[in-house]
Parts: C-alpha cells; structure tokens; sequence
C-alpha cells in the first residue's frame, strides 16, 4: 500500500513541471491589456487629431479615420470611406472662418485593447445665415478599432448639436 502511495506521488511530482510549461506558455498566448494605459494613448490620439484638423493639413486630419470609416454629422449626408470624407474635409476648409477643434472627456477600451470608443465635446465656428460668424457646441462618439500596426483609427464619427446651457437652479 505504502509503495503504491510513493508511485502516486512520484508520478504527480513529476507532473509538475509539465504542468507549469503549459501554465508559462498560456500567459505568453494572453496579453494583458492596460486599459488606463490604452485610454490615455487614445485620448492623447484624439487631441493630436484636433491639432491637425485646427492647423487644416487635409492629408493628417483624413489619415486618422480607418479607409472604411463612417462620419454622421447633423443635417448632412453620411460620409463612407475615405474618398468621401476627404472631400467632406476639404470642402469644410474651404468655407472661410470655419475653425473646428474638440475634447475628448471619456474613453472606453475594450478588454481585448483593440476597440475603444470616446466621449468628446466639439465646437466648430462658421458663417452663419447672416454671414456672421457662429460658434455652436456639439456633442460626439468616436468609435475606434487599432489597425495592423496597432495604431488607433477611427471607424465612426457621430455628432450631434449640444443641449444650450441650463442655468443653475436654486
């Protein structure tokens, strides 16, 4: 009985080391993903994105969408793909005293780290009616998906105008 006992144990113990190369090469397979990390590099993204489109370079605003992406914008048609959000982006600056700029404030990653999407605050300055300047407030959701090279691109870009302002209620 006492040997069967020692046999048993043996053959476990020499299990061991089996078992901790199959557990060492699992956590190679899974990458942990630093969700703060992932959040902080996409809002910086999307804040260098901002520059460009204030600095008007055409080839570095329309670099950040994915070639499928999607832009929804009020009171304009949906633009798909990048052919037809650099003519959208284009024509855009070529409106004078058109000025866009934006703030991301929350980004959610995904677990896996590849899918994220961000809350963010827009204005966008352009003649109105009148022919005067109008600066209105908007409201928007970017979805993005990393690309190849683990860039950050944008997939879809919706918009929408802001709520006015609420007074402070006593």
């Amino acid at each position: 009985m006492r040997a069967r006992r020692i046999v048993r144990v043996e053959g476990a113990l020499r299990a061991i080391p089996a078992l901790l190369l199959i557990a060492a090469l699992s956590a190679c397979g899974a990458q942990r993903v630093d969700s703060a990390a992932e959040e902080r590099s996409l809002m910086e993204t999307s804040r260098e994105w901002s520059r460009a489109a204030s600095a008007g370079d055409v080839d570095a605003i329309v670099n950040y969408w994915a070639d499928d992406a999607v832009v929804m914008m009020p009171g304009l048609p949906t633009f798909t793909g990048k052919p037809a959000i650099r003519s959208y982006v284009e024509e855009s600056l070529k409106v004078p005293g058109f000025r866009i700029s934006w703030e991301p404030l929350e980004a959610h990653v995904s677990s896996s780290g590849d899918m994220a999407y961000l809350l963010e605050r827009s204005e966008v300055t352009m003649p109105g009616p009148s022919g005067q300047l109008v600066t209105q407030q908007f409201r928007g959701v970017t979805i993005w998906k990393k690309d190849a090279g683990g860039d950050w691109k944008n997939v879809v870009d919706l918009s929408n105008a802001a709520a006015p302002e609420q007074p402070p209620s006593h």
